[in-house]
């Protein structure tokens, strides 16, 4: 399964089953996505074809509907994603142990 990561537009942090979708303009804004291969430098990149153990999802501490990111636990590492100001940040480390 394909999992989809990004930040909507109202800056909330999204975790949706899926496929990336197709490059769009946004002429409103005067800008444009451009939907592209993953370089090497995203942490996800090194876990394609992994098992992915668990996810952890974090919560707003004043909204606890709202996610702000999540932590996804692979066999060999884990991947921090959360959203900061309307931009999608990613960390690749070791994986959490259960306390």
């Amino acid at each position: 399964m394909t999992v989809v990561v990004r930040v909507a537009a109202d800056w909330t942090f999204r975790i949706t089953p899926g496929e990336p979708g197709e490059s769009y303009t946004m002429p409103e804004l005067g800008s444009r996505v451009d939907i592209v291969p993953a370089s090497a430098a995203v942490p996800f990149v090194r876990h394609v074809g992994e098992r992915l153990v668990r996810v952890v999802e974090e919560s707003d501490v004043e909204d606890p509907d709202r996610c702000v990111g999540a932590e996804f636990v692979f066999e060999t590492g884990s991947v921090a994603a959360w959203s900061f100001g309307g931009d999608l940040h990613l960390a690749g480390g070791e994986p959490r142990r259960p306390a």
